[in-house]
Parts: C-alpha cells; structure tokens; sequence
C-alpha cells in the first residue's frame, strides 16, 4: 500500500505534499515556507486531526500501525511514532487538548539500536 509523505503545518493548518527524496538542503525544503505562506488564507478543511483516540483507531485500523515510541515537543505537546510490522510509519503530535494531527508518513521503517562509537 503506497503512502505519500505529507508535512503539516500547525500555522496553516493545511497538508503540504513533500518529496520522498527531498533533503534540507533541497530548493523544495527552502520553498516550503513560502508554500505554507500562500495557503495560510485557506481554511485547513483538508488538515488530518481528530481526537487522538480517532486516530490511533484509524491507524490502527487501515494500516494495522501501532504506538512504538513517543516523546516531549513541549509543555504543551508530544509527538508519537506509530508503526506497522509491514514497516509502514505516521508521525502524530498531540496538544493537551487531545487533538492529534498527522505531522508525516512513510514506508520501509526499521528500528535499530545504534551502538556509541569513540566519535559519539
């Protein structure tokens, strides 16, 4: 099942497609300000948020993904790894208010444990 890679953006409130093979350093990443600028008219009726339970549900459901690593943005928000045994990922934040929004998603997740070298 093909996912496309999606960027929200909390000032829009609109989805914004991104590349799979973009990078920062990439003319697409230096635009996407300028992109989120011109939506910001826009009423986010497209952005993916809900009630975190909707959407663990959903994800669990359509992608058969589950909650497998979560940490602190901030006071007020977390964000949350969900992933598949097929390797399919959703990045999640979620306020103190309970919404969740999709922050981005993808295939071909393997977790590793990387071993601290001299240079670390």
């Amino acid at each position: 099942m093909a996912r496309v890679p999606l960027l929200y953006t909390a000032i829009t409130g609109m989805m914004l497609f991104a590349s799979p093979l973009a990078s920062a350093t990439d003319n697409q990443a230096a635009r996407l300000p300028a992109v989120a600028q011109a939506f910001q008219q826009s009423e986010p009726d497209s952005a993916m948020c809900g009630a975190r339970t909707d959407v663990l549900n959903e994800l669990a459901q359509q992608f058969r993904e589950k909650p497998m690593a979560v940490g602190q943005i901030d006071s007020s928000a977390v964000v949350e790894i969900l992933v598949s045994d097929s390797g399919s990922w959703t990045i999640i934040a979620t306020g103190t208010d309970g919404q969740s929004c999709i922050v981005s998603t993808g295939e071909g997740f393997q977790s590793t444990m990387l071993v601290r070298g001299v240079d670390a």
